[in-house]
């Protein structure tokens, strides 16, 4: 039960390869361990993990991916990643690369897809990036690249965080970041994707999943993190679970799902996937790597790797990947844990009559649906005990 970071790296960047020691078997095998791992902790009874398909799924000798199950009691759900085309594209008509997040009851696992099954219908479903890259591919590039995962399977921290980046002279390469993680605030496990490339449309980041109400859905976070050149990173940024108008259901408290600590959010300029960045920790032990170098107007995303964290067995550590060292004027801003946010009755207040304390003087104040939680708690109806009996500071009267 502890955190690790791994990281492995090619001199040619090939996914289609099934050898177990290549990309995508190596993948597997991680998010295959760290599932046996999570799945044993009595808290995970009910969310288990596990691997529906990996890389030997395939049934084509160019098709590659993998099909995750995230357990859930009521509504499970499937993670599916394919691609069947040596093309190098940029977008959904040029790339058969395709992320995939929808219902297990949606799935058909067939061999449909590159061996990969179906969905009827998906919560997200993108069509571009990651596709093949080496000698072989269109257009042809020999190109290094480069997994690193993060994994945290202590009981209330559990994490999995993958980087998938190749690293070479294409301009126009990206890198593919996901981030599964659990919190006390749901009921399942959330999703986070961040995407990183000179064009826009490869992943695009960031598409965010949390379960609300035993449904999974669409996440916001906030407070919204820096980005372009604010050249400052944050951390304490969380989740709220919001329908597809973009708000929550009236009258509740939404809490927020709090990102692992380890993860930060924001930006230092440099856009260009090639140039993952590093830094050291200015207040503390440790080292700031970038996951995501997004492009401007997007957010990067780093993590601080704590000294003394070691690799799994047979993997190199995270140091040994091609960093570039950024700039000293990057900022970080360590934010408090956010709380809860919340949104007003279900049917629109008259503001002059039912809380104004002009109309109805502290009434009004009683029973405004925010400032009457934060008056609860001292007994009574939300105005407190009233008079004390003893210890006053004034003449009490006969």
């Amino acid at each position: 039960m502890t955190l690790t970071c791994s990281a492995l790296q090619w001199p040619l960047w090939n996914w289609t390869s099934k050898l177990a020691t290549d990309p995508g078997m190596k993948l597997a095998e991680a998010f295959g361990a760290f599932s046996a791992e999570v799945n044993a902790t009595p808290a995970n009874a009910l969310v288990p993990l596990s691997l529906v398909k990996d890389h030997n799924a395939a049934t084509g000798a160019i098709t590659y991916g993998y099909v995750w199950r995230l357990g859930h009691p009521q509504t499970p759900v499937l993670l599916s990643f394919s691609n069947s085309s040596k093309v190098q594209g940029y977008n959904s008509s040029s790339s058969s690369a395709r992320l995939q997040l929808g219902l297990e009851s949606a799935y058909t696992n067939d061999s449909s897809n590159g061996g990969y099954g179906s969905f009827s219908a998906t919560l997200f479903s993108v069509n571009a990036g990651l596709s093949h890259y080496a000698s072989d591919g269109t257009p042809a590039w020999d190109l290094a690249g480069f997994l690193l995962i993060q994994a945290d399977t202590t009981p209330g921290r559990e994490f999995f965080c993958y980087t998938i980046a190749p690293v070479g002279t294409d301009i126009n390469t990206q890198n593919h970041t996901l981030l599964l993680f659990r919190s006390p605030a749901v009921s399942g496990w959330s999703v986070v994707l961040n995407r990183s490339n000179s064009y826009t449309g490869m992943f695009y980041s960031q598409n965010s999943y949390t379960w609300s109400n035993n449904t999974l859905v669409a996440a916001s976070i906030i407070p919204l993190p820096p980005t372009g050149s604010e050249q400052q990173l944050i951390r304490g940024c969380g989740l709220y679970a919001n329908t597809t108008s973009g708000l929550f259901a009236p009258g509740i408290l939404q809490p927020r799902i709090t990102l692992p600590d380890c993860f930060w959010l924001g930006s230092n300029q440099l856009s260009d996937p090639r140039r993952l960045g590093r830094a050291s920790n200015p207040s503390g032990a440790g080292t700031f790597y970038q996951l995501a170098a997004a492009y401007s107007g997007a957010t990067d995303l780093w993590y601080l790797h704590p000294p003394g964290t070691q690799p799994r067995a047979g993997w190199d550590t995270v140091g040994s990947l091609p960093w570039s060292t950024v700039p000293d004027r990057l900022s970080f801003c360590p934010l408090l844990t956010p709380g809860p946010v919340a949104m007003g009755p279900a049917v629109g207040p008259d503001f002059l009559i039912d809380w104004s304390t002009a109309a109805l003087g502290a009434p009004g104040v009683r029973q405004h649906p925010f400032y009457a939680k934060q008056l609860q708690g001292g007994g009574g109806s939300g105005g407190g005990r009233g008079r004390p009996s003893t210890g006053v500071l004034w003449p009490r009267g006969v």
